[in-house]
Order: structure tokens, then sequence, then C-alpha cells
């Protein structure tokens, strides 16, 4: 069975956080003139898209190791996101995130000849779990007069920039018309001369970065790119060599047969050993992602009247 978009994790990741440490989400002290401003605990939740890059469809021309412009655009997929992050400090913070979605390539929706003869496709579920360290290059501050007309004080900005990067762990199951493609063993796996069967777990390193605007002291919303790193290339059941496909189908039937070489046959580039996929380059992904960033708990400043009594 295909996996399934574990969305039960999202809430585990933005309600356990809360209920442990919400009512401890006070201003940290000694970090300077605005630690007024500096709460510890935030938590993200973001809609957006994932796009694959890998062996399957991609641009016309040659393929682009890791690069956005080998991406099909008909195949962003949706994609949810939820965090809780730790800030240690104004300037670095370590989020904890999960991310379910999709990714999907089809060779059908390239031109180039190779590949669009090759005639694959595949569809996986994505759940990511990641750990993250940001940098903010700038952090959103309110200053000393809350952008208050006539108020005076230190101005402050509404924009926060950060860079971010870690390791994560994916869950996938590549599938094609709703079949899992892994137990086929599509380029012979476990036959004689053949690799293992591939595993639906892998690490992943995420980099990316995040652009935020204020909107109020408890609520930002912003922009995050981030390209994930894998390292497995058989997020899309591709990697190898082709194997003798009737030595496919004695050991694994018909229909992993089928899966193995989906081409007509009328040219040579699917014999045994022929280049099915690129071993050399690991399957990536990245989403773009609009988050909304809450942080809760917080008290209203209210202006404070001193009363001075006169003395003659």
């Amino acid at each position: 069975m295909p996996n399934r978009l574990n969305y039960k994790y999202l809430y585990i990741i933005l309600l356990f956080p809360a209920i442990v440490f919400g009512h401890k989400n006070k201003p940290k002290t000694g970090f300077g003139k605005t630690n007024s401003n500096f709460y510890k605990h935030e938590f993200d939740v973001g809609i957006g898209v994932l796009n694959y890059l890998g062996e399957l469809g991609g641009s016309d021309g040659a393929p682009k190791n890791f690069s956005v412009g080998d991406a099909e655009i008909s195949q962003f997929k949706f994609a949810f996101t939820g965090a809780w992050r730790y800030n240690l400090a104004p300037k670095f913070s370590i989020r904890t995130s999960y991310t379910v979605g999709q990714v999907s390539g089809s060779d059908e929706l390239t031109n180039e000849v190779t590949r669009n003869y090759r005639n694959l496709a595949f569809r996986t579920n994505i759940n990511e779990l990641m750990v993250l360290g940001e940098f903010f290059i700038t952090r959103a501050d309110y200053g000393h007069s809350f952008h208050r007309t006539g108020v005076t004080g230190r101005t402050g900005t509404s924009l926060s920039l950060s860079l971010h990067t870690g390791i994560g762990f994916l869950k996938f199951n590549p599938t094609y018309n709703g079949v899992d493609l892994q137990p086929l063993n599509t380029e012979g796996q476990g036959l004689d001369g053949a690799e293992s069967p591939y595993k639906l777990n892998t690490l992943i390193l995420p980099i990316g970065f995040n652009i935020g605007y204020e909107i109020t002291k408890w609520m930002r919303i912003g922009l995050d790119v981030t390209q994930r790193y894998t390292r497995t290339d058989y997020l899309d059941d591709v990697s190898g060599n082709y194997y003798d496909k009737e030595l496919i189908r004695t050991a694994y039937g018909d229909l992993a047969a089928e899966m193995s070489d989906r081409t007509d046959g009328s040219r040579p580039w699917t014999e045994p050993g022929a280049p099915r996929g690129n071993p050399d380059n690991k399957d990536s992904y990245f989403s773009l992602m609009v988050v909304a960033t809450y942080t809760p708990f917080i008290r209203s400043y209210k202006a404070t009247k001193r009363r001075y009594k006169a003395k003659f």
C-alpha cells in the first residue's frame, strides 16, 4: 500500500511544545537592547508546493544537476508544514518541522529524446521530519516606538531574513498508477549481479532561506524556500541499469517486468546493462512555502505613567 500522509505529526510538532513550554514563553534577558522583544518559543504553519529534481522528466535539454531550471512546472504539488522554533539568541534559533506532500515526475513531459522514449513515471508521498539551525541576518524588531505615529524613540524594522540548514529524515514510497514500485524490483534488485532492494527512508540535507514580515507583535508572514538533498537515488524508483526483462518476469512476475521497461523495444537503449538512470546523482526536491509564524503568550506592552510628587 502507498505510504500515507501522516498529518498527525503536524499536530505533535505544534501542540506538544505549546503545552509543555507555552506558559513559560517569557522574554529572555541578557541579549542587549532588544531583550524585551525577544521570546523563546514560536510556531509556524505553512502551505505551499513541492517539486522534484531527478532522472525522470525535466527540461528538454541535457539533465542539470540540482538545478531548479530542470524542474517541470506542471509537477508542482501542494504541501503543508508545521514547525516549532526555539530561539537561542536574537540571531540564532533551532527549528523542528514536519512536512507532508507529494512529488512526481514523468518522461512524457520532456522532449529530450532518450528520456521521452524511456517512458517512466512515478509519484510518491513525502513525510519529512527536519531539525534546522537558523541564522537571522536581520530580525523584526519594533524598537522603542513600535511604529506608532507621534511616538519618539528607536524606529525598529518589520522585516526579517534568515538562512537555515540542518538534517532531516524522509519516508517515501514511489508508485505508478497506484502500484508500489519498490516490491517489484524493477532493476532486478535481489537477482544475480544486481543491487539489493532499496530502503523507503533516507536522510536529507536541507538548505534554504526565509523572508518574513511582522504584522503584529505576535504574528509574522513569510516565504520559506528550502532545497533537500537526499541520500537516495530511488525517490523515483530509477537509478542504475536495465536488467534482463525476462529474468525479472521469471523471478517477480509480469507486472514487475512491464514496469521495468515501458518502451516499445524499437530502439536498443533498454537492452540489459544499458543505463536506466544515473546512480552518481542522488535525487533531490525543493519547497516554496507561505508560512505564518505565531509567538504565543506575549504580554501587551502598556505605557506606564509615573506620578512625581513635587518637592519644595
